[in-house]
């Protein structure tokens, strides 16, 4: 028999073989000091509220012009949903990069090995990244500033 429990507030509740938590329960982190400044948005990492292990799964959030460093992954694809704002996304090799604008309601992803990277171009943004394996697959050495990409 299934039994179902009513969620509110900043409380987890988790299950034997599944979590929920409410956004408020995630620390929000700094990540300024992360990554030799290479980028500056906060995030909240869902995946470890919620004890995922082949799933990653995080908010960022975005202030204007702030950036997420182009990059790729070996094993991951990343898709990402824009919550809040508007987001200029590049795609592809370092100076032959392709640009999208995506707004509230739209999609990006990138497939293994593909780069990519966005900034921020409205006054705030809020992006729900999701990506999977959760494989630590991608080094700091080959990030490329998004305006250099």
């Amino acid at each position: 028999m299934a039994t179902s429990r009513t969620f509110g507030g900043g409380d987890r509740v988790q299950f034997m073989d599944h979590a929920v938590v409410h956004t408020d329960a995630v620390p929000r982190v700094d990540m300024s000091e992360t990554f030799d400044g290479l980028f500056d948005p906060d995030v909240r990492r869902v995946q470890a509220a919620l004890g995922t292990e082949q799933l990653v799964t995080n908010l960022w959030y975005f202030e204007a012009d702030e950036t997420m460093v182009h990059h790729s992954h070996e094993q991951q694809e990343e898709l990402f949903y824009v919550l809040e704002g508007e987001f200029a996304v590049k795609f592809g090799a370092v100076g032959a990069t392709q640009t999208e604008r995506v707004g509230v309601g739209g999609f990006f992803a990138a497939g293994p090995g593909v780069k990519h990277g966005h900034a921020c171009v409205s006054d705030t943004g809020v992006l729900l990244a999701v990506g999977a394996p959760n494989e630590p697959d991608i080094q700091p050495a080959s990030y490329t500033d998004f305006e250099d990409a």
